[in-house]
């Protein structure tokens, strides 16, 4: 199982992980990033997913590094 987690008070608006994952990823009305199906905790989207698809490749492709990437409650990037 794993989770992503997208820490949006730090996120800079830059759009690369909706550029490289437009499946999970877009930008909010606020131009922040958001987790396409996600829970809102606190200010962080969080979703758990069989596979991570290309979240790994978004989380890598974040200049700001607000994208976790969690497999079975170790974070792996």
């Amino acid at each position: 199982m794993f989770k992503l987690v997208v820490e949006r008070d730090d996120c800079t608006s830059c759009g690369s992980c909706e550029d490289v994952c437009p499946e999970l990823f877009e930008l909010d009305e606020g131009s922040i990033a958001h987790i396409i199906g996600s829970e809102r905790v606190d200010n962080n989207d969080e979703l758990e997913t069989e596979d991570e698809k290309c979240g790994v490749d978004a989380a890598e492709s974040c200049p700001v590094m607000i994208i976790h990437v969690y497999e079975d409650g170790v974070e792996i990037l």
